[in-house]
This record gives structure tokens, sequence and C-alpha cells, in this order.
């Protein structure tokens, strides 16, 4: 295991750290009680100053995050940069795995912290996993199957507010899926890297112990 390994271990590990400190504001709002209750509002209400939290943080805080990504990027590039079978396998399946989780990110959890830190900000809603809510719920109240006064409109909603929340805990997980394949395919790859030195150690004695005996033998 050399450093280009080390890099990707330590950065699914310091994004394994982020996700486990957010899930014990992700778990209430996905599986706990009623979001309708006082309970769920202040698991919502944990959960937003948790995560806005980190959005308004020093730059040094997104820094430090966005850095330690980069470098499991960098890891796995270098990884595959050897490109031999095994590389191409294993680091090729992490590299899209890693990517997955990148792009989840970026597109989902980003935009919607954006959102929850300027809730009247409709281009932002508009850009938004919400806005597909929206049209889905538009689109039941046209086929008359909705009351069209319970289709949002304007600024995010309380309920959107903890929808948002809850699309940002349920990325949270797919996230640790994605990034829990990538250590499964590191894994694999060095178990099968170990398995492939053994067997040619194993060959090489077993050619240097013939070699011994047909010396053995001529010298009798």
């Amino acid at each position: 295991m050399g450093f280009r390994t080390g890099f990707v271990l330590s950065a699914v590990a310091f994004q394994f750290g982020v996700i486990y400190m957010a899930s014990i504001y992700d778990f209430p709002l996905l599986y706990g009680s009623s979001l309708s209750s006082t309970e769920g509002l202040e698991a919502a209400d944990r959960a937003e100053f948790f995560y806005l939290g980190l959005f308004k943080a020093p730059a040094a805080v997104p820094a430090l995050l966005h850095g330690m990504i980069g470098l499991g990027i960098v890891g796995l590039l270098a990884k595959l940069h050897r490109w031999t079978e095994i590389a191409k396998w294993f680091d090729g399946a992490a590299i899209v795995l890693y990517v997955g989780a990148l792009s989840m990110y970026l597109t989902v959890s980003m935009p919607t912290i954006r959102l929850l830190a300027d809730p009247n900000n409709e281009a932002l809603l508009a850009r938004s996993s919400l806005a597909t809510q929206r049209s889905t719920l538009a689109a039941r109240a046209e086929a008359g199957q909705l009351d069209a006064t319970l289709v949002p409109s304007g600024p995010l909603t309380a309920s959107e507010r903890v929808d948002a929340l809850r699309i940002i805990g349920a990325t949270n997980t797919i996230i640790i899926v994605l990034l829990a394949g990538v250590l499964l395919m590191q894994g694999t790859e060095w178990w099968l890297e170990r398995a492939e030195r053994l067997e040619k150690k194993a060959i090489r004695d077993k050619e240097m112990s013939e070699l011994k005996l047909s010396k053995a033998g001529k010298d009798q």
C-alpha cells in the first residue's frame, strides 16, 4: 500500500467523519418521529442550524473539505496512471464511484444548502430538487387529483424547508454507499495485488529450489 492509496483512504475517511457528524442530524429527519410533531420540528431546526453553520463557516472550513475531496481524486488518478490490468478495473471503478459521490454533493447537497441560506431566492429554488416536487404537485392539481391551493409557490415554504433537509440527509446516505464502494474497490485491489505477489514469490522459490536440486545432482 503506497502513498497514492494513502491519499484515497485519507480522503474517504475524512469525508466519512464529516458525514458521521451530519448523520446525528440527518437520522432523526429520515427515520425519526413525525415531522409535524414538536420533536420533528426541533430536529429540523437543529439540522438547519448545523448545515448553515458549515455553509457560513470561515473559508478555511470549506477549503479543508474541498482540499480533502481533491486529494482523493489525485490519489485515484495517480493509481490509475499505472495502467495495470488490476488498476484499470478497480481504480477505474473507484473513480466512477468517487465522481458519483462528488456529483451528488455538487448537484444536490450544495444547491439545497444555498437555498436554505437564502429561502426567498426563487432562482435558487427553480434550480433545486424541490422544483421537481412543485412540478409534480402542479401536474396533479391540473389533473384534478389535488387541490390547487396546496401547490406551493413563491419562496421556500416551511414544509419545503423540512423536505430540503431530508433531501440533504438522503443524499448523504447515498454518498456513504458510494464511498463505501470506493473502499471496497481499494481493499479488493490490495488483496489481489498481494495474492499476485505471493504467487510470483512461490514460483520464484520453486524455481530456485529446482535450480539448487539440479546443481546438486550435477555435483554428484
